[in-house]
């Protein structure tokens, strides 16, 4: 643990990480196949093949060189500690469309952990939260049917900036790593010229090295965490007027004033708003929620022999896998506390959004002030929500209910005009590289999964895909019987191991296993009412269209044992990967 990264010059190699394809002429309605016609269809033999989730395109290759370059081999498995990556420019041999919406603008990607759609200002339950988000909405376009790619970071992350579900990338948990043949949107920019910069601070993201998700930025800065974060409250010293996390985005962004024509790739990942979500101590609150957070993590629990613990992201142990033994003293102040001690809970999250905002504002600002902000396509997203105790899950990494994957997406981009300013449509993380790419005039790689949503923003569009996926956990997955979710307009279909409600129940004959819960979204969207007996015919058509996607795209990952320390860290953030479960067997 405490690995520290520091930059050297890297030579380009030739071997290719992936093909780019022309992008075909727009068609007015592009859309995915509806739920009768089954979404994972393969089509042809050796050159197109067309699956709901996205085009594959088979087309004439870019130079060899492309989308690779000569780097030092990462670390056998994931580690923790600040990081400052230096690496130079590919040559940019990418020409982009003069036809584009938005040719030579900068890109500023936002990834907010642990971020709930509902505490946005924009999306009404607090309109006075997030008044930097809320500037993002206003003139820009607001989505409300986004969902993340996972119910954890690392995989969000990586479909992200890859454009793939996670069966595509391989990267399902948190012991995988992104494969060398996987490009990134880093990486594809560079070579159509952007200075590419991603920053973030020293805790369990995923956004580093270790993961191959430094792959393509010619900056990467990953800080010490500030004492204004619940990750770093305990650091000592005055906490400051807030934002801290965004300091190195800030000064990237001042320094790109004396390169003005240079387009910029800037990519920030904020942890601000994740568990514990405290930043100062506070021994006044009666329920004991606001000091169970301040300590959490400071003295391990650890369990007894032969049993795991449920974790505090709501049984991140897989609860049932294993027989529980120990509870997390967290856990139980929660669900012995009542509605108090739940409020404190919502409370305490509440304010750590906030404080994420500052984040952004002080981003926002630094943007205005480089004199970028009206060339600058800015997305804001949530990697993936928060529980906070509903369906009985406290934080997120378990279960795949809405209140953790569907996130925020917030997009503004200059110019734009013609689309509603209120998206419904069904849209994925996956989605989102493409679309970046297609709005400067990029050309994105032929085997992602992910649509653009460019024609949803300029109103030529009402849909572009009919399913998403949400895939993999915090625990050891097993591919036979991979967790995840399968969501489509009407139906959300979760498979789960913590079961269809609070509390948890196993599954048939008394084990516990992966359930498979269906939610009717047009009358439930809260998901309170399990209907998959009622409709078994819509099960075994979700859950075949998500087979035969696996079957088609499945992708292997590195593999990684984890590291005792980075184990240990996981579990002071609200992870518990001290035992593998025992998978039960296919389902």
């Amino acid at each position: 643990m405490g690995r520290v990264y520091q930059g050297g010059a890297h030579r380009h190699r030739t071997t290719p990480r992936g093909t780019l394809a022309p992008v075909g002429p727009r068609r007015k309605h592009r859309q995915s196949f509806g739920l009768s016609q089954g979404l994972f269809v393969v089509v042809g033999m050796l050159g197109l093949g067309i699956i709901g989730v996205g085009v594959w395109r088979f087309t004439a290759p870019v130079p060899a060189a492309a989308l690779s370059s000569d780097r030092p081999s990462p670390p056998p498995g994931p580690s923790s500690g600040v990081v400052d990556l230096a690496s130079p420019a590919p040559d940019a041999t990418g020409v982009a469309a003069t036809t584009a919406l938005c040719p030579g603008c900068d890109i500023l990607l936002i990834t907010a952990c642990s971020l709930r759609k509902d505490h946005i200002g924009a999306y009404g339950l607090f309109p006075a939260l997030t008044p930097a988000a809320d500037e993002l909405a206003d003139g820009g376009v607001r989505f409300d049917r986004a969902f993340a790619a996972s119910n954890f970071t690392l995989a969000s992350l990586t479909a992200v900036l890859t454009g793939r579900f996670g069966s595509s990338s391989g990267v399902t948990g948190w012991d995988k790593g992104l494969g060398d043949g996987v490009p990134t949107l880093a990486e594809v920019l560079g070579i159509y010229g952007y200075r590419t910069g991603a920053f973030s601070v020293d805790a369990p993201s995923g956004f580093r090295p270790d993961y191959g998700l430094h792959r393509g930025f010619q900056v990467m800065k990953v800080i010490a965490t500030p004492r204004d974060t619940p990750d770093g409250r305990w650091r000592g010293g005055p906490i400051g007027p807030g934002g801290a996390s965004a300091e190195p985005v800030v000064q990237w962004l001042e320094d790109s004033t004396r390169t003005p024509q240079q387009s910029l790739f800037t990519m920030f990942h904020t942890r601000t708003a994740h568990f514990p979500f405290v930043i100062e101590e506070d021994t006044s609150d009666p329920t004991g929620i606001s000091q169970g957070l301040w300590e959490a993590g400071r003295t391990p629990v650890a369990p007894p022999s032969g049993g795991a613990m449920p974790g505090m992201a709501g049984g991140t142990a897989q609860q049932g896998v294993v027989e529980l033994a120990g509870v997390d003293p967290l856990q139980t102040t929660l669900q012995t506390g009542g509605p108090a001690a739940e409020a404190m809970w919502r409370q305490r999250y509440q304010e750590a959004v906030g404080r994420m905002d500052t984040d952004l504002r002080r981003v926002l600002d630094a943007l205005e002030a480089a004199g970028r902000a009206d060339r600058t396509i800015v997305v804001l997203v949530g990697d993936h929500g928060e529980s906070l105790n509903d369906h009985g899950e406290m934080l997120h990494g378990d279960a795949y209910y809405t209140s953790v994957s569907n996130v925020p997406l917030l997009m503004k981009v200059p110019g734009l005009s013609g689309g509603p300013a209120v998206q419904g449509a069904l849209v994925s993380h996956v989605d989102i590289p493409p679309t970046l790419l297609e709005l400067i005039g990029a050309t994105a790689p032929a085997d992602i999964d992910g649509v653009s949503m460019v024609p949803l923003l300029t109103g030529q569009a009402t849909a572009i895909r009919s399913t998403t996926l949400v895939e993999g956990g915090v625990a050891k997955q097993n591919t036979d019987v991979l967790r995840g979710a399968v969501i489509t307009d009407r139906w959300a279909l979760l498979r789960q191991q913590r079961g269809c409600g609070a509390p948890p129940k196993p599954g048939p004959g008394g084990r516990w296993e992966p359930m498979d819960c269906l939610f009717d979204l047009n009358v439930d969207m809260a998901q309170e009412h399990n209907v998959a007996a009622a409709h078994p015919d819509v099960v075994q058509e979700l859950l075949g269209r998500w087979s035969a996607f696996r079957s088609a795209r499945q992708s292997s990952a590195r593999q990684f044992d984890l590291d005792p320390a980075f184990v240990e860290e996981l579990q002071r953030t609200g992870y518990d990967l001290h035992k593998d479960p025992v998978e039960p067997g296919p389902q």
